[in-house]
């Protein structure tokens, strides 16, 4: 019970430290998808050398090729694609408070497929960690609702967290016996790595990596943060279920109020505080009731035809 819950704090703490590292590499003035490029490789190149070192490379075959590919598409690729079409359209407020329903949809996903069962209790925790989440960024972002945007661009929002939740719960639901965390995530860098020098090769983007050295330090924390975040990311998946690790989102957004009130000296009342007693009372809620909520299956391997 304390790995568990010790493994979602943690979780939360390194994407917060992730998106501090992001908002401060943003402020230095360095490009999102140079970002990405950075992390992609930062971290393909973390897996690697250490696969190297130990000898211990990712499985290779059809009954993980497809888990690899489908899940960095899901888990990366087309919520970053849609989300850097979304983003520029929406009120950064709003568009944070679409991402926040993250846990909610990966709830309602489980229970419509049968992974978990239908209970008043772990929906209840579901459903209170969003408003303290909520409560968090209407206190810490002061609540900016400046631009345009209309109902098509809400609704594409709503996309993001969506694909986030199918991948969550494919990763659940669907892992292969013969792999380990550290093996799907290295294998899902090197597929990410490898699309995003394509992308950026394609639309001349690739130009652009020289501004990575506006702010190393930053990069450098982006890189650790989301290295570590996957690996915990996916023990927590396979481990515990797709609800559970969804909750990370609200458990982040107490760290990224602390951490935002430390480095950039952000706003933080009472609401803030009251509204992280909330989260943690829903996570408590969750671990105590959520999983007896939860069908164990037998891993499920998506086998995919080979060329011979």
């Amino acid at each position: 019970m304390a790995l568990k819950l010790g493994l979602l704090v943690l979780l939360g703490l390194l994407w917060s430290v992730r998106l501090s590292a992001i908002k401060a590499a943003g402020l230095a003035g360095i490009p999102v998808h140079v970002l990405v490029v950075v992390a992609a490789f930062g971290i393909a190149a973390f897996y690697s050398i250490r696969a190297v070192w130990s000898r211990d490379w990712p499985p290779i075959d059809r009954g993980v090729l497809g888990f690899y590919a489908l899940s960095g598409t899901l888990g990366f690729l087309a919520p970053f694609a849609l989300e850097s079409a979304v983003a520029p359209n929406l009120p950064v407020f709003l568009f944070v408070v679409i991402i926040a329903t993250m846990p909610i949809v990966t709830l309602g996903i489980s229970i419509l497929i049968g992974i978990e069962r239908l209970r008043a209790l772990p929906i209840l925790a579901v459903m209170l960690g969003f408003v303290g989440a909520i409560a968090i960024l209407w206190d810490t972002g002061r609540a900016d609702l400046s631009g345009q945007s209309n109902a098509e661009w809400v609704a594409a929002g709503f996309g993001v967290p969506m694909l986030y939740a199918i991948n969550t719960v494919f990763v659940a639901a669907r892992w292969p016996s013969r792999a380990g965390p550290v093996h799907v995530a290295h294998a899902q860098a090197l597929i990410v790595a490898a699309t995003v020098l394509v992308g950026s090769s394609a639309s001349g983007a690739i130009t652009d990596w020289r501004l990575a050295g506006l702010d190393l330090p930053a990069l450098g924390l982006i890189v650790l943060g989301e290295g570590l975040a996957l690996l915990v990311y996916l023990r927590i998946a396979r481990d515990y279920g797709a609800t559970y690790v969804s909750l990370a989102n609200y458990v982040s957004m107490i760290f990224a109020a602390m951490l935002g009130a430390v480095w950039f000296g952000d706003r933080l009342t009472p609401l803030s505080i009251c509204a992280a007693i909330v989260i943690v009372v829903a996570v408590a809620l969750y671990q105590r009731y959520g999983q007896k909520a939860y069908v164990d299956r037998e891993p499920v391997e998506l086998a995919i035809r080979l060329p011979k």
